[in-house]
């Protein structure tokens, strides 16, 4: 299906900046080769909205074929885990609730954090097969996508709550204003939602185009989530950049208009100004230099190929924007320590992924990390290697 018009503000003044043809879902792993038939790829066009500023893709896949047997699982990556145990600090420290509620809850790592600081929590994700890790955890967890139906199930339930929040799901959803519905029911008169997004900013900072996969419909800055937020009743009264998913924005909003606004907030907005985060010419140069990277990392490994092995390390959502942009198909295997990925196939060019066991027995000349925004970690982690590490961004390198 294909939108005609901005998911943020309805508006039809789009201008494309990036085209990166058909693609593979990036989350789309196979778990046999009996699959590969059954494949498909989908148009991958980016736009920005000159209306609102949202980078957005106007090619919207159903998310029952994105979502359902999902292979991300936030608790078998050890970052995260950190990540969503100093969220549920900063939520006790700064806003104190009794009841919080997360949609695209996942396996319930942040749910389990607040658990444990007294804090009643409650989970809503659409996976089945991830839900049921966390109810096998004890949480309180329900099989649903988030929006104004369960929202009322939820509050005749537990009623009214304190915080709802969703970390890096929010942008996943082509229906933004049944998220905004749902939590504007749901919460106190004086609660908040809490939204962690990637960040517009952090794309342009470190060129970030391989988060720009059909899983992610849009891309937030402070500026375009302010507008989409204001229309819904939110009024947004916090915001600070956390390392997040190589450079994330958390936004607190609320539904009193006289509420407070920190100086965080000030402070981004004056950051989005300086590099006109929303102006179309802005992410066309993107684009121009995102094509370029893309070309000279392909040319790259293209030819070292011919002569040496190579392999890849995180089979990510970026890993496989990485090996179907610059047709990788000449990879040896890709490295990923998760139960979700190791065992299958990368989308697109069917790589086998493997277990980093199998890396120490069968090491590559070359090892390209397209995790790469956890590139130090990995080194650490394997500091056994003695071929040649790379990583593509924020700048192409060997070392």
């Amino acid at each position: 299906m294909r939108r005609n018009s901005c998911l943020g503000c309805s508006s039809t003044q789009l201008v494309l900046f990036l085209d990166l043809g058909d693609m593979p879902l990036a989350g789309g792993f196979l778990s046999s080769p009996g699959e590969i038939i059954k494949e498909k790829t989908y148009p991958l066009p980016i736009y920005i909205c000159e209306s609102c500023g949202l980078v957005q893709t106007l090619e919207i896949v159903d998310p029952e074929v994105m979502f359902q047997n999902y292979s991300f699982s936030s608790s078998t990556i050890g970052p995260l885990v950190e990540h969503f145990e100093d969220y549920a600090a900063w939520l006790q420290q700064t806003l104190n609730p009794n009841t919080v509620v997360e949609f695209g809850c996942n396996d319930g790592v942040l749910l389990k954090s607040l658990e444990k600081l007294g804090i009643s929590a409650h989970g809503v994700d659409p996976s089945k097969n991830i839900t049921q890790l966390a109810r096998e955890k004890g949480l309180n967890v329900t099989t649903a996508y988030f929006g104004p139906e369960i929202a009322q199930e939820l509050r005749e339930r537990i009623g009214q709550v304190d915080v709802i929040t969703g970390s890096n799901v929010f942008a996943h959803n082509d229906c933004p204003e049944r998220i905004l519905e749902g939590a504007k029911a749901l919460l106190k008169p004086n609660g908040h939602l809490c939204l962690e997004v990637m960040y517009a900013g952090s794309l342009l900072d470190e060129w970030q185009w391989d988060t720009l996969y059909h899983e992610h419909a849009a891309v937030y800055s402070l500026s375009s989530l302010t507008k989409l937020l204001h229309r819904h009743g939110f009024y947004v009264v916090g915001a600070t950049k956390t390392s997040m998913h190589s450079g994330s924005l958390r936004v607190t909003a609320g539904l009193d208009s006289k509420e407070l606004v920190r100086s965080d907030v000030v402070a981004i907005q004056a950051y989005e100004q300086k590099c006109a985060i929303t102006s179309s010419q802005t992410w066309i140069n993107f684009g121009k230099q995102s094509k370029r990277k893309i070309q000279i990392v392909a040319e790259v490994f293209g030819q070292l190929s011919l002569h040496k092995r190579i392999a890849a390390y995180g089979a990510s959502g970026k890993a496989s924007m990485w090996v179907n942009a610059c047709k990788m198909d000449y990879l040896q295997y890709v490295v990923d320590s998760s139960p979700f990925r190791a065992g299958k196939l990368m989308p697109g060019t069917h790589t086998p992924i493997v277990f980093p066991d199998d890396f120490k027995k069968q090491p590559p000349d070359y090892m390209l990390i397209t995790a790469w925004d956890y590139a130090d970690i990995i080194c650490t982690k394997e500091n056994w290697f003695g071929g040649i590490w790379s990583a593509p961004l924020p700048v192409f390198r060997f070392f």
